[in-house]
């Protein structure tokens, strides 16, 4: 194969490469789930449904905590009554004229924003760390801002130290409990990044932004 040849065969793989990244990234932040279509409409995701766009809809903002509901029936088509399956975005108060519609995309992280969608939202109140308890089936506890859903954790620890005595934990037990969790907590912490981002021309402030509030809601 001569060298042109080879380039023009590298140079349409780069091509397709990028197209599949676009589509992919089309999917990924613009698919709702099937079960949107089914008559009660939900957006969880299970192993039977797959992906569908829904144009239009899928082109509204995120707003964080925003009551909407979706409701899904079949219309009837105006040129040819045919039948066609009918979704309709709900939302709670009725929005005035010419102010923006927004979606809700659910309780989500930064972290999860950022990957899925793009932005950010400063001090996102469901940021969260994610704490892995070693010797008990690899349990994964995610804990929010304000020790959200710590609870569950500090019991499991805990139990392990009185399992033995079937008891009111000691003032020793509580203090191993407590360095235990403290050490599964500064290891993660030694592995998140600091905000010293690189100061380089190439970095957009918006992406910037986000690594600061990425990183704000895991410390």
């Amino acid at each position: 194969m001569t060298f042109d040849a080879v380039l023009k065969a590298n140079s349409s793989s780069l091509v397709n490469r990028e197209l599949y990244l676009t589509a992919a990234t089309y999917i990924s932040s613009r698919a709702f789930p099937s079960s949107l279509l089914s008559s009660t409409p939900t957006l969880v995701h299970a192993p039977s449904t797959h992906p569908i766009l829904v144009p239009g809809v899928d082109s509204l903002n995120h707003a964080r905590a925003h009551p909407v509901s979706w409701l899904v029936a079949n219309g009837v088509e105006a040129n040819n009554g045919a039948e066609r399956l009918q979704v309709t975005l709900v939302h709670h108060p009725a929005v005035a004229q010419g102010q923006e519609l927004f979606n809700n995309y659910g309780p989500k992280p930064n972290a999860e924003l950022i990957l899925g969608y793009g932005f950010s939202l400063p001090n996102n109140p469901d940021d969260s760390i994610v704490l892995k308890l070693g010797g008990i089936n690899g349990q994964k506890w995610e804990i929010g801002r304000g020790a959200r859903n710590a609870d569950g954790l500090w019991k499991e620890i805990l139990s392990i130290f009185v399992a033995s005595q079937n008891g009111a934990p000691t003032y020793e037990d509580l203090l191993d409990a407590a360095g235990s969790l403290q050490e599964m907590t500064e290891k993660l912490l030694d592995r998140l990044p600091g905000h010293d981002t690189p100061k380089s021309a190439d970095i957009r402030p918006e992406v910037v932004q986000m690594f600061n509030h990425y990183v704000d809601g895991t410390l």
